[in-house]
């Protein structure tokens, strides 16, 4: 008979997650992970198997939170209005040390791009994923003349993602709220997706 979990599960998934996203896949040890899960090797081992599943299991989680974010928001919030919500909540919104962090998924194509293809294939396809319900609130918002038809719906959604990219990379650089708040706006206008 197997033994209970001595462990809450999601905390520790939850713990593991912020560490991962602040140093990232190769920085991140067994030990340290250990020590901020607050669980035994033992324990590890037989709940989350190896480090990369692990950080498979928290890039999925990750992923999913954003998309989830951005899927509520389509409920309440007029299409061209979206971009901008996402970058409030993600960007501008958010503590000077999260904000340094950037977002996990685009950390992990830059860092494991090279060294592990399948961890990176996962990361590109959460950040298609978040991509695709961008064109599919722009298509409708389109299909119902609220938005502008010059660029296609994926066309605008690719832009989108392309600001976010710039906007991870920037935020990184200590640019003030003021300058982040400016680019979103300038960019966001041009495309017709003003908030």
């Amino acid at each position: 008979m197997a033994r209970p979990t001595e462990f809450d599960r999601t905390k520790a998934l939850e713990a593991a997650m912020k560490l991962f996203w602040a140093r990232g896949f190769i920085a991140t040890s067994l030990p340290d992970l250990l020590e901020v899960m607050g669980i035994a090797r033992s324990s590890f081992y037989a709940s989350f198997h190896t480090k990369r599943e692990l950080f498979t299991e928290c890039l999925e989680l990750f992923g999913d939170r954003t998309l989830g974010m951005i899927n509520e928001d389509a409920k309440s919030l007029h299409p061209s209005a979206l971009p901008h919500a996402f970058f409030e909540s993600t960007v501008l919104n958010v503590s000077k040390r999260k904000a340094k962090q950037g977002c996990m998924m685009v950390n992990t194509v830059l860092e494991l791009a090279d060294t592990d293809p399948e961890l990176n294939q996962l990361a590109t396809q959460k950040l298609s994923s978040i991509e695709q319900a961008f064109a599919t609130a722009f298509s409708l918002a389109q299909k119902n003349g609220e938005l502008d038809t010059t660029h296609s719906s994926n066309e605008l959604a690719s832009l989108v993602m392309t600001i976010n990219l710039g906007l991870r990379v920037l935020s990184r650089q200590n640019k003030s709220r003021k300058e982040l708040e400016s680019i979103i706006e300038n960019s966001l206008s041009l495309l017709g997706l003003a908030a």
